[in-house]
């Protein structure tokens, strides 16, 4: 079995850095949720440290604080209806996590 037909069968459309996009589900390390209403991000560690929440400090740990200090750093965001998830990326993979952001968002419209 190729790829593809593991793909269909799985009913899978999409992966990046761990995350896994289903038509209706998103999932990251054993975490959750429904596509319907999750909105995805791409953002420097600055931006994540001004809008830190409870949730995201859970999502992210005590490293939701030391974010300003730190150069370079870019995080995938996904948050949805009882999930929230931060997942750091590369810099140089920055245009893939904001496409696969993208597909996140588009999918999330779709099943809304």
């Amino acid at each position: 079995m190729g790829i593809k037909e593991w793909a269909e069968q799985a009913n899978y459309t999409g992966m990046f850095a761990g995350i896994v996009l289903k038509p209706d589900t998103i999932t990251y390390k054993g975490t959750s949720g429904p596509v319907a209403g999750a909105t995805a991000r791409v953002e420097s560690g600055a931006d994540i440290r001004r809008r830190a929440t409870a949730t995201r400090v859970l999502a992210i740990g005590v490293f939701a604080f030391a974010m300003k200090k730190q150069v370079g750093h870019v995080f995938l965001t996904v948050e949805g209806d009882g999930y929230e998830f931060a997942v750091e990326i590369p810099a140089k993979k920055e245009a893939d996590a904001r496409k696969f952001a993208s597909k996140i968002n588009t999918a999330s419209k779709r099943t809304a």
